[in-house]
């Protein structure tokens, strides 16, 4: 079989079809991992997630082919969500936590390491919230949310062939961001109005952005964001997918295929089992990254859905171990391989408590075991 290109073999892979090799990737690495690694033995200048996988011989992870993704440093290449950005200020501040105020809520981030920010308040409470303070930043057209990050960001991708995809926030994962998780799942009771007026304003505005992103450069896939299931299954109800999300996510995903995107990727944390009935039936191609010990195990997602292409799988717990619980993970990987549609990696992010070594025996036989199945 003739050599591919990384972005030949990724959708391929995507779509059940045969390959010169499955791409070796994972979901990026903590800053302290990075750090601890230093210590390790990796060299100094090898200092980003992009960097990190060069060194170790993997292919460049499919959320980094993103036009617009979330480096180690922030946001890159064109600007999504509210923009211009909410105003924020520090309100507080201690040895150990800083606070945020203003339009963006009210946020504490630990001055130390990447621990998830505490968020107190949110910028939306009611429809009078969202008119003032949302409407206006979300005009998906406005070019100049395009970065001098992303002319370089697309020429690298085109120079070495791949996959281009961009990030959408999802139908839960939108709406959570402006109101919280709590007062979310309370206004699907007590304001269905404000719920169904932020989901048909974001459907127009992520349309408006990918036909302004279609101007400079076709997008292969997208990956929807939605992180809305926990270690026993997902946060809403069917029947509240069915009359919050599904219409909004049908419509989308009809016009993102009319634009020629090939494959509609969802990401969602947690036990997602039962939730991929309703992401298939939504229109979704491919699920990550399938969370072992929430549950999301890909054996039984593969039986209820054997045309869904999975990534992830890779319990990242298991490396901080010893080779024998490693090779214990990845000798669940052969079956799943068979049948195609498949990319291992890891579960979510390298973690910091994994000495290097692990990590690079993993890589080198997590790659022998998938150079068998290049089917």
């Amino acid at each position: 079989m003739k050599t591919m290109t990384p972005g030949e073999r990724f959708m391929r892979c995507l779509n059940f079809e045969s390959v010169d090799r499955i791409p070796v990737m994972d979901f990026g690495y903590w800053r302290e991992t990075i750090d601890a690694w230093h210590k390790q033995g990796l060299p100094a200048e090898v200092d980003s997630t992009e960097e990190v996988e060069r060194y170790f011989g993997c292919d460049r992870g499919f959320e980094t082919n993103l036009v617009n993704y979330w480096s180690d440093n922030g946001p890159v290449g064109i600007e999504w969500r509210a923009w211009p950005r909410w105003t924020q200020e520090v309100i507080a501040e201690t040895e150990d936590t800083i606070t945020y105020g203003g339009e963006v809520g009210i946020i504490t981030e630990s001055k130390h390491g990447e621990s998830i920010p505490f968020q107190s308040k949110y910028p939306v409470e009611n429809m009078d919230d969202f008119n003032r303070l949302v409407v206006p930043r979300l005009i998906g057209s406005d070019k100049t949310r395009i970065t001098p990050s992303f002319a370089p960001m697309l020429q690298r991708a085109h120079d070495e062939k791949q996959a281009v995809g961009a990030w959408i926030d999802g139908f839960f994962a939108w709406p959570r961001e402006l109101l919280g998780p709590e007062n979310l799942l309370i206004s699907y009771y007590d304001d269905p109005e404000l719920i169904h007026e932020i989901q048909k304003q974001h459907m127009q505005f992520v349309k408006d952005w990918v036909d302004m992103v279609w101007e400079v450069t076709p997008l292969d896939y997208v990956c929807f964001f939605e992180d809305m299931a926990y270690n026993h299954g997902c946060f809403i109800s069917p029947k509240t997918f069915d009359e919050f999300m599904m219409p909004y996510y049908h419509e989308l995903v009809a016009y993102l295929r009319s634009k020629g995107v090939k494959k509609v990727l969802v990401d969602s944390d947690g036990n997602s089992v039962q939730l991929t009935d309703k992401l298939v039936e939504a229109g979704a191609d491919g699920h990550y990254p399938l969370e072992i010990n929430s549950g999301s195990f890909p054996e039984e997602i593969r039986k209820r859905h054997p045309k869904l292409a999975l990534i992830g799988g890779i319990n990242k717990l298991v490396l901080a171990q010893d080779r024998a619980a490693i090779d214990k993970e990845l000798s669940k990987l052969p079956p799943l391989l068979e049948k195609g549609g498949y990319i291992p990696a890891l579960d979510h992010r390298v973690q910091p408590d994994v000495p290097m070594a692990n990590y690079q025996y993993y890589i080198e036989r997590k790659r022998a075991i998938m150079e068998k199945y290049c089917y």
